[in-house]
């Protein structure tokens, strides 16, 4: 547990999370070496969250548990971006993104969308960016740190855009349910199925549910 708990809104929220993290580290399996994808049960658990929250069918196999979202997010960059490939990245951002962009070899190339646009990129913007050495596209939304949430439609467009170039996306989940007045973040895949086999979900618990003072290694890469 880290941070001055006194001062965090959210902490009297927290007993029953806190209850089942003590509870959990008497069973010897948690706190062991386990596989490498992670605990099958906790697999099998975010299958079952994938198909409830985003209405993706996945299996077992396509989900990689990791120590954190930092690993989560470098991990997805490390598995698809070569030495010299570019990577999209729409602005502002969050500051890890471009850091694991470089420490994978890659090169982002930055996309300016300021509060005109409240904040979100267009597909000619992105078309624009995009080179022969585009590898791939970091997708976020709703996004860290303006709050914006694409629309459905704009979803689609970026998503099919894509595809039609054979850009990979890596699309940052975590925010899913952080929503307002009635709006929603589809899944990219759940939009344009065709680019399920290109695109790298990124999600985990720590942010939607207020565990900010927990280092939860829940979150996940899962490969579609």
């Amino acid at each position: 547990l880290q941070g001055d708990w006194s001062s965090d809104v959210c902490s009297s929220d927290l007993d029953y999370i806190v209850a089942a993290a003590a509870e959990a580290t008497k069973v010897p399996a948690n706190h062991r070496y386990s596989p490498t994808p992670g605990l099958p049960e906790l697999r099998d658990a975010i299958v079952a969250k994938t198909k409830r929250d985003s209405n993706l069918t996945i299996s077992a196999d396509q989900v990689l548990v990791t120590n954190g979202g930092k690993q989560a997010v470098y991990q997805a960059f490390a598995t698809i971006v070569d030495k010299g490939d570019e990577v999209i990245l729409p602005s502002p951002y969050w500051t890890t993104y471009p850091e694991c962009i470089k420490l994978a070899g890659g090169i982002p190339v930055e996309v300016f969308a300021d509060e005109k646009q409240n904040y979100m990129v267009t597909v000619d913007q992105l078309e624009k960016a995009r080179s022969p050495k585009t590898k791939a596209l970091l997708f976020c939304s709703p996004s860290n740190p303006t709050g914006s949430v694409y629309s459905p439609e704009q979803v689609k467009a970026i998503a099919q855009w894509a595809l039609k170039n054979e850009i990979w996306i890596i699309t940052d989940e975590i925010y899913e349910h952080l929503l307002y007045d009635g709006a929603t973040a589809p899944s990219i895949p759940a939009l344009v199925p065709e680019m399920a086999d290109r695109t790298l979900i990124l999600n985990g618990v720590r942010s939607e549910e207020h565990t900010s003072e927990l280092q939860s290694p829940c979150n996940l890469v899962c490969r579609l």
